[in-house]
């Protein structure tokens, strides 16, 4: 056997043993939370509401429902922004500063730490806008959050965008349409499976932004409740809930198993993180389904 041929099978070895590790070191984390929440995990601690339970932490439907809204409504908000920015620089801007400038705010913006835009929704959106967010709100998180996944959203669709065949807008554009009638009818319906993978991502990472949603979204016992009252302290006069009231998200509950250890015990904790580790699951394994179904389609 030859140096050459010695070579690649040591670099293939530490390659697999690499793998390997990843996938025990993950395994391990998800095997030691799994035991540490299997007392506290059942119908009534994920169905139950917390102002429903006799205690502080006894259960999480609250929690759960606060999750779901701020990540949907988060990607509601980021994925006009992040696609039309993505529509723009890949499709109209050309080469220039300007352009350049975008592409350089977004990278920045995908590297900025989640504490940072946690402090950012605090000062501004909870703080100084106070009259029109409510506050500690579902609508400060959600904006926050927003924030925070318009680069996971904007670089997906970037790229679903670049895998676009030019041979085929350039034969609509030969064929009379304009650059927009090529867009919406050959661009956006030939990478619309890219764009929506970015955003189904982009819901499970606005899932677990801990320091996110604990700076803005605040906390409450209670389910979210659709209604409108009067409130001198906001904007017009009145409050509209759920958007400018309390949200409660699984991250905080989390938190609160550590920071109140007398009150709720770590196997509800850890049963908090269980069911938040499985639903980014689920949506990741939404993601994988979409990009196989794009393969074979």
């Amino acid at each position: 056997m030859n140096k050459r041929k010695i070579h690649e099978h040591i670099f293939k070895l530490i390659s697999y043993l690499a793998g390997i590790t990843t996938v025990l070191i993950l395994f391990g984390i998800l095997g030691k939370i799994t035991i540490e929440a299997m007392p506290s995990l059942s119908l009534y601690y994920i169905l139950t509401p917390e102002s429903d339970s006799p205690r502080f932490g006894g259960a999480i439907a609250n929690a759960i429902v606060g999750t779901v809204f701020l990540s949907v409504l988060s990607t509601a908000m980021a994925t006009p922004a992040a696609v039309g920015t993505a529509i723009y620089l890949k499709r109209y801007a050309k080469d220039s500063h300007f352009a350049r400038m975008i592409g350089f705010v977004i990278d920045v913006l995908a590297g900025t730490p989640t504490i940072v835009i946690g402090l950012f929704g605090l000062l501004v959106l909870v703080f100084y806008l106070r009259p029109i967010t409510g506050g500690f709100s579902l609508i400060s998180g959600s904006i926050a959050l927003a924030i925070l996944i318009i680069p996971v959203i904007e670089r997906a669709a970037e790229k679903a965008i670049e895998r676009v065949p030019h041979d085929i807008e350039e034969a609509s554009y030969a064929m009379g349409a304009t650059r927009w009638d090529t867009l919406r009818l050959i661009t956006l319906p030939y990478a619309l499976t890219g764009i929506v993978t970015g955003i189904v991502l982009s819901i499970g990472r606005a899932a677990e932004a801990s320091a996110v949603i604990i700076l803005t979204a605040g906390y409450t016992q209670f389910l979210p409740e659709f209604k409108v009252l009067a409130n001198e302290r906001l904007l017009f006069g009145i409050k509209i809930y759920p958007f400018q009231d309390l949200v409660a998200a699984l991250p905080i509950t989390v938190y609160h198993a550590y920071e109140f250890p007398h009150f709720v015990s770590p196997s509800e904790g850890f049963a908090a993180a269980f069911v938040l580790i499985v639903i980014v699951m689920l949506i990741n394994a939404t993601t994988r389904l979409l990009l196989w179904k794009r393969r074979i389609g």
